[in-house]
């Protein structure tokens, strides 16, 4: 178990936005944290893919588009399962 000391500034900050969002401190700690790793691992990834030339390429291209609208929304392919 990791325990953490959190100054008590930061502490009332945490425990307002739990609250907002109808979740213990710790649940909404936990949250933030998987969602922030989430983030990062999609970071990891893009530069991994980036280090070909052609999938950087492709992933320029890909950005381009999403920025003039052109793309399409769909859902996700185990979205009813």
């Amino acid at each position: 178990m990791l325990t953490v000391n959190v100054p008590d500034r930061l502490t009332d900050k945490i425990n307002g936005f739990a609250r907002i969002v109808c979740q213990t401190p710790e649940e909404y700690l936990i949250e933030l944290i998987e969602e922030r790793i989430e983030h990062d691992s999609a970071y990891n990834e893009t530069a991994y893919l980036a280090k070909s030339e052609i999938n950087r390429k492709r992933l320029d291209r890909a950005v381009k588009d999403i920025r003039a609208g052109k793309y399409e929304v769909h859902g996700l392919i185990n979205e009813n399962d």
